[in-house]
C-alpha cells in the first residue's frame, strides 16, 4: 500500500513537472475562444432588450439584467487577460529554460563586465541563481493558471444561475403573472433572511473564540451544506482549487489575493455597468468638448437611425428611415417593435372575435389587420409642424439583422428643401381616456428633391 501511494506521488510529481506544455496549449486555445465572449455577451444583452424586456421597471427589467451583463463581460475580459498573462509568462519561462540549456551555470557573477565587486554582490543578492528563478516563475505560472480556471468555473456558475433565474422570471411572469407577484415577494423575503443569516454565521466563524462553539459550528456546516446547489455542479472543482490555495498560502497573502481579485472584478464590472446604462439611455459618455451635443435628439445625427449609415449587423434601436438625405417622393419609416411595448399595447388593444368557421389564413389576416390598427393608435407621427392623420403600417423584418417591426411609407411632398425633422411619439396608456403623447424618437434628415 505504501509503495502504491509512493508510486502515485512520484507519477503526479513527474506529471506536474511536464504540465507546462499542456498549460501553453490550453492557454492559447482559451485566449482564442474567450476573445469571442465580449461580443457574444453584447449580443445577448441586446437580444434581451429587444425580445424579453417585459416592462420599464427600473430594477427588474433594466438594472438587474444590466448588472448581470456587466459582471459577465467583466469576467470575459478578466479571463482573456489572465490567460494572456499566463501565456506570456509561460513562454518567457520556456525561453529561460532554453537559455539554461545553453548556459547551465546560469549567471556567472564573477564575469559580469564593467561591474565592481560591490555591484556584483548586489546583483547576486537581487537575482540569485537561474534555477531558483525558474522554479519561482514556474510556480507563479501554475498559480495564475489555477486562478484562471477558478474564474472560468465561477463564470459558468454565475451564468447558469442567472439563466435559471431569468427563465423562472420570464416564464412565470408571462404565463402566471398573479402567481409571479406572490412567488417573487416570498423569494425576495427568503433571500434577505438567508443573506442576513449567512453574514452573521460567516462573521462569527471568522472569530477564533466563536469558531469552535458547537452551535456556530453546527449552523456553519448547515449553511455550507445548504448552499452547495448554488454552485450548479461546480462546487467540488471550485473548492479543490480554493482549499489548496487557502491551506498553503499565508493567511494574509491569501486574503489579500482574494480581496484584490474581488475588488478588481467589482470595479471593472461597475464601470461596464455605468457605461452600458448610459449607452442604453443614449446619454453621452465622458464628452470632453465643451460645446458638443449633450445628447438632444433633434440636433444630433445618429447613424443607427438611417439605413445607409447603420452598420449591417446592428439592430435598429427604435426607428429608422432609408437615408439621412431624402431624394425620393416618399420616406420609408421603420419602427422597431420590441417586447417592452407589449405592456402598453395590452392596455389599448382588444383581441378580435373571429369565427372559427373561417379558413386559418383569413383568421390570421383579420387578426393582423386589427393589431396593425391598434399600433396605428399607439404611435403618433409628425413631419416638422404637421401631425400626419393617416398612415398604414405593415409588418416587416428590417435589414440584415432582421429586426421585427412596422414599416410605413410617408409622402415627402410637404418636406422643405433642406433640414426637416420627423417626430414619433407614443401614447401614454396610463393617461387614458385623456390622450397624452410622450416623445419616442426624433429623426432629423435633409431633403433634396431630384
Amino acid at each position: 500500500m505504501e509503495n502504491s501511494t509512493q508510486d502515485k506521488s512520484n507519477w503526479l510529481h513527474e506529471l506536474s513537472s511536464q504540465s507546462w506544455n499542456l498549460e501553453l496549449l490550453v492557454s492559447g486555445a482559451a485566449i482564442f475562444s474567450t476573445s469571442f465572449l465580449p461580443d457574444l455577451i453584447e449580443q445577448g444583452i441586446s437580444y434581451y432588450f429587444e425580445n424579453y424586456q417585459t416592462g420599464n421597471e427600473i430594477i427588474t427589467n433594466i438594472v438587474l439584467p444590466t448588472l448581470a451583463f456587466s459582471f459577465a463581460k467583466a469576467s470575459a475580459y478578466l479571463l482573456i487577460f489572465t490567460f494572456f498573462i499566463h501565456f506570456i509568462l509561460r513562454a518567457f519561462w520556456i525561453a529561460m529554460l532554453g537559455l539554461r540549456a545553453v548556459f547551465p551555470q546560469g549567471i556567472n557573477y564573477d564575469k559580469i563586465p564593467n561591474t565592481s565587486n560591490e555591484l556584483k554582490e548586489t546583483y547576486k543578492k537581487k537575482f540569485g541563481t537561474l534555477d531558483d528563478f525558474l522554479v519561482r516563475l514556474d510556480k507563479i505560472c501554475s498559480q495564475i493558471f489555477s486562478i484562471a480556471f477558478i474564474l472560468v468555473l465561477f463564470s459558468i456558475m454565475l451564468t447558469l444561475l442567472y439563466l435559471l433565474a431569468f427563465l423562472f422570471n420570464v416564464v412565470l411572469k408571462t404565463y402566471k403573472p398573479e402567481l409571479y407577484n406572490i412567488v417573487s415577494k416570498v423569494i425576495g423575503v427568503a433571500f434577505l433572511i438567508f443573506t442576513g443569516f449567512a453574514i452573521v454565521i460567516t462573521m462569527l466563524a471568522s472569530k477564533e473564540k466563536y469558531r469552535e462553539n458547537p452551535v456556530v459550528s453546527k449552523w456553519l456546516n448547515v449553511y455550507i451544506t445548504s448552499t452547495t446547489w448554488m454552485y450548479v455542479g461546480m462546487y467540488k472543482p471550485i473548492q479543490y482549487i480554493n482549499l489548496v490555495f487557502s491551506s498553503n498560502l499565508p493567511r494574509k497573502k491569501y486574503y489579500s489575493l482574494m480581496t484584490t481579485l474581488m475588488m478588481s472584478m467589482a470595479v471593472f464590472a461597475f464601470s461596464i455597468y455605468v457605461q452600458k446604462l448610459l449607452q442604453h439611455n443614449e446619454v453621452p459618455i465622458f464628452e470632453s468638448r465643451n460645446y458638443y451635443s449633450s445628447g438632444s435628439a433633434e440636433y444630433r445625427l445618429k447613424s443607427n437611425y438611417y439605413d445607409n449609415l447603420r452598420a449591417g449587423d446592428d439592430n435598429i434601436w427604435k426607428a429608422s428611415i432609408q437615408s439621412d438625405i431624402i431624394q425620393e417622393p416618399f420616406i420609408k419609416l421603420f419602427i422597431n417593435y420590441n417586447k417592452v411595448l407589449d405592456a402598453d399595447l395590452a392596455k389599448i388593444c382588444q383581441e378580435p372575435t373571429i369565427s372559427e368557421k373561417l379558413p386559418k389564413y383569413e383568421r390570421r389576416a383579420l387578426k393582423d389587420k386589427v393589431h396593425l390598427e391598434c399600433l396605428g393608435q399607439y404611435f403618433q407621427i409628425s413631419l416638422n409642424d404637421s401631425t400626419l392623420k393617416q398612415f398604414d403600417f405593415i409588418y416587416d423584418k428590417h435589414g440584415s439583422a432582421q429586426t421585427k417591426g412596422l414599416t410605413t411609407y410617408l409622402s415627402s411632398e410637404k418636406c422643405k428643401t433642406g433640414r426637416n425633422t420627423l417626430y414619433i411619439k407614443a401614447l401614454q396608456t396610463d393617461s387614458l381616456p385623456k390622450k397624452v403623447w410622450s416623445e419616442y424618437i426624433t429623426i432629423p434628415f435633409w431633403y433634396a428633391k431630384d
